[in-house]
């Protein structure tokens, strides 16, 4: 079979490609044939059925070794096999169907499962004997047996029978032909060639004398009882040991071979009743015996591997030590010994130079050590070491050494203190080594870190500056939009799309700036006891609009007893409609989605499952990464960032649960959940989870102070405002806003914070300060939308902080609430 494996990979167009393939096929076709009927002599039950079938393990094995090309050659040598056998031609081909499906899907179930040809793992043996001989054969035995019933070759009531007696052939040639074909196809005498050639010989010797005397042997009557196939074993366990799945498939294909020729002329210890019982009996022994001696070769293969690695392992561990011996030399690292009764130090030779000294130049005592240690440093160091005899803390010090030039350097002296039996310190031995550069370098590192800190807060500069910057052109385009919505007759449909564009920008906006907080442990959770179902309501709401859009059937189901938890409602809200959002995007029109609710101990878990286009096996473990994303068409025509999964992990994980996502692969749907921690029953405060519901719009005409840079902003807000029924004032900076509150007295003051000059915070102060503007509802309007830029807005003066664009619903319903008189600062946190 290696003389064809070359034509595997050429072109097939060219003509000596063409030739080899169509010769791999005949050649295929050709052996297929005659194995086949070699099989089929022992049809003794039906001509078609036979528990002999070595082109089973053929079929698989050309698959394996020659590739795909291969499977019209077996399905031509099963034709001819079966059309030859008086079958009729239907039958033929749907049992050449059979066994050609066969080894497609055991060969695909073997590459799924990573198969080595050379069956040199456990996991390769167990893969052949299961995937192959045990699952893949049913095919073909079961193809076979219906094209065969179905044509009334053989009636119905023998079908199980039939197919059972087919299925332990097409076992047996996958357990015993496989095996040899595939092993001696890939390493051929790989493991006859480290063995003499001797105990070769022996080997096979002993495999035929065996198996000829206890198989074709005429045994006496007082021997036939005796479990003399027995003796077979001790042949494989020698094949497995010296020489492998090389040796142990040889000895089982000849054990084999020799075995079905015997029961079938009725010698040995399985001619018993018919040939064909006896046949049936002998393939299950030998089951037994191929299936022990692939695993015992693969388990000898592994330990041989392992050796292997051990023994390079340890080459490789002299080689290293060899490296660390010269690399301490290298580093200047000296050995000390030091005679605590009698005062005398020896130093290594290298000692000295280390410490500045000429050849000879120490003393050889504690007095003279202490000499050449800086004058500064002479304490510390002299309490180390009492510390070190007295307590057994260890000596561990860096400390500075004066050279004779007048140089500093700084050593690192380690050392161990020995004690006699009455635990007295006898010895001190230790190491010194000159440590003046890595201090150096460990100096320019922390600058370095300290400069990596300073870009890193700068970087978050730039990203705040990026959201403002991103977000004012998106301000007066979103209000522009609005403004042209009730004018412009038949563009509501385009004028909505926008809409729904601008808020898809601004939600890309802070998910960044909210993954970069997050990253940097920078985002703090304003936790409280909340309602469960309140946060899912409001989770609903938002993501109601999407699911309307695509047609989905929305499905919510909670515990009929409240669940309480201790979150920041906000942002468990973000979580539950990051995952709405998530199935409604990426499950096709008219889809159905389900949210779901259990206690399960002390724990809640929130389910969000839909019949959308799943998850493949290998995403899994990732789908919570950043920037990961499921759809990874080139239209992307789903959107995202592939960061709002990494939202919803950080966020569940900073509420103290987890999140995991399932999912049976590609076009079978995905389940996200959530869990979180429940708080017990009977807890006496919860706060209600946010609400945005329309105020009752009041008649009230506001007066409203809008002090905003940006003029494009500026007039087509004011423009919205006015649209609202309310007096308007434009102030393009801090003085002039000054100078308009004193003449408009406003209800309302809307103003940025990037202001020239006298920013937004310094305004809001002064016009706290100012009389009669106690009770004016001061609102930031900025494109910073950190925690720290709301914290500093609130301190500020500010009631409330609206991050640029803000939503048209949230201003119109505040600026109602306050035209009705039932505006209260600081009722609610509006992000």
């Amino acid at each position: 079979m290696n003389s064809l494996h070359p034509s595997i990979g050429r072109d097939p167009a060219g003509a000596h490609g063409t030739l080899r393939m169509w010769a791999g096929i005949l050649g295929s076709a050709l052996i297929y044939f005659a194995a086949a009927k070699l099989g089929l002599r022992f049809a003794f039950v039906a001509k078609q059925v036979t528990v002999v079938w070595p082109p089973t393990g053929i079929a698989l094995a050309a698959l394996l070794v020659l590739g795909p090309r291969a499977w019209p050659g077996i399905t031509l040598g099963a034709f001819l096999a079966n059309a030859t056998l008086d079958q009729p031609l239907w039958t033929a081909g749907g049992i050449a169907v059979g066994n050609t499906l066969e080894a497609v899907a055991g060969a695909w179930l073997l590459h799924r499962l990573g198969f080595r040809t050379t069956l040199d793992r456990l996991r390769d043996a167990l893969a052949l004997i299961v995937g192959a001989a045990l699952a893949s054969t049913m095919v073909s035995a079961t193809i076979g047996m219906v094209s065969s019933c179905c044509l009334g070759k053989d009636s119905w009531s023998s079908f199980w029978p039939l197919w059972r007696y087919w299925y332990i052939g097409d076992g047996m040639g996958d357990l015993v032909v496989a095996p040899l074909l595939l092993v001696w196809s890939r390493v051929p005498r790989l493991a006859l060639d480290r063995r003499r050639p001797p105990e070769t010989a022996a080997l096979l010797g002993s495999a035929a004398l065996v198996t000829l005397l206890v198989f074709a042997g005429q045994l006496g009557i007082g021997l036939r009882d005796y479990p003399l196939h027995y003796t077979v074993f001790p042949l494989v366990i020698w094949a497995a040991l010296r020489f492998g799945q090389i040796g142990t498939t040889a000895v089982t294909f000849i054990v084999s071979g020799v075995a079905i020729w015997s029961t079938a002329n009725g010698l040995g210890p399985f001619a018993h009743g018919t040939v064909h019982e006896g046949l049936v009996m002998l393939q299950l022994y030998m089951a037994v015996v191929a299936a022990t001696g692939l695993l015992l070769g693969a388990a000898i293969a592994e330990r041989d591997a392992a050796q292997d690695r051990r023994a390079a392992d340890y080459a490789a561990l002299q080689v290293s030590e060899e490296r660390l011996r010269l690399a301490l030399e290298a580093g200047r690292l000296g050995v000390w010994d030091w005679n605590v009764g009698t005062g005398q130090v020896q130093w290594s030779e290298n000692l000295e130079p280390i410490h500045g000294l000429p050849r000879g130049g120490f003393a050889g005592t504690l007095e003279g050590f202490q000499e050449i240690v800086h004058p500064d440093d002479r304490a510390r160091v002299n309490e180390a070491i009492r510390r070190a005899l007295e307590e057994g803390s260890g000596y561990d010090i860096e400390f500075r050494n004066l050279w004779p030039d007048g140089g500093v350097h700084t050593i690192e002296a380690k050392g161990r203190v020995l004690r006699d039996a009455q635990g007295r310190p006898v010895r001190m031995l230790g190491t010194a080594m000159d440590v003046t550069e890595r201090r150096r370098l460990e100096d320019d590192l922390r600058r370095h870190a300290e400069q990596l800190a300073d870009a890193d807060r700068r970087k978050d500069e730039f990203l705040a500056m990026l959201a403002h910057e991103l977000r004012n052109p998106l301000a007066p385009l979103g209000t522009s939009l609005e403004l042209l919505g009730p004018a412009v007759a038949g563009r509501e449909r385009f004028l909505d799309m926008a809409k729904r564009q601008v808020k898809h920008l601004v939600r890309l906006v802070d998910d960044l700036l909210d993954v970069s907080r997050i990253t940097r442990g920078k985002i703090t959770l304003r936790k409280e006891p909340v309602l469960l179902a309140d946060v899912v309501a409001r989770a609903v709401e938002l993501a109601r609009p999407l699911v309307d859009t695509r047609g989905h059937a929305l499905t919510v189901s909670l515990p009929s007893e409240p669940v309480r938890v201790e979150a920041d409602a906000v942002r468990l809200t973000q979580v539950f409609a990051n995952l709405l959002g998530n199935a409604a995007k990426y499950t096709p029109p008219r889809g159905s989605i389900w949210l779901t609710a259990e206690c399960v101990g002390d724990e809640v878990a929130v389910r969000v499952r839909d019949t959308g286009v799943g998850l493949p096996p290998e995403l899994l473990p990732h789908i919570f990464d950043l920037f990961v994303q499921g759809d990874a068409s080139l239209d992307r025509t789903r959107g995202g960032l592939g960061i709002g999964l990494t939202l919803v992990r950080a966020l569940v994980e900073l509420h103290g649960g987890r999140v995991e996502a399932r999912s049976a692969g590609l076009e079978k749907g995905s389940e996200f959940v959530a869990w979180l921690p429940v708080l017990p029953s009977g807890f006496p405060a919860l706060a209600a989870a946010p609400e945005v519901a329309r105020a009752a719009a009041g008649d009230g005409r506001l007066k409203i102070l809008l002090v905003e840079d940006h003029q494009d902003t500026a007039e087509s807000l004011a423009a919205m405002l006015e649209g609202w029924g309310h007096e308007v004032r434009v102030a393009f900076d801090g003085l002039n806003a000054l100078r308009a509150a004193a003449a408009l007295a406003p209800d309302v003051v809307l103003s940025d914070l990037g202001l020239p000059g006298m920013d937004g915070y310094e305004l809001a102060r002064q016009l706290r300060q100012q009389p009669g503007f106690g009770r004016v509802l001061l609102v930031a309007l900025s494109g910073y939308g950190r925690e720290e830029d709301k914290r500093r807005a609130l301190e500020a003066g500010f009631d409330h902080h609206l991050v640029k664009p803000p939503d048209m619903d949230v201003l119109q319903d505040l600026l109602a609430a306050v035209a009705a008189g039932s505006a209260e600062r600081g009722a609610r946190a509006l992000h």
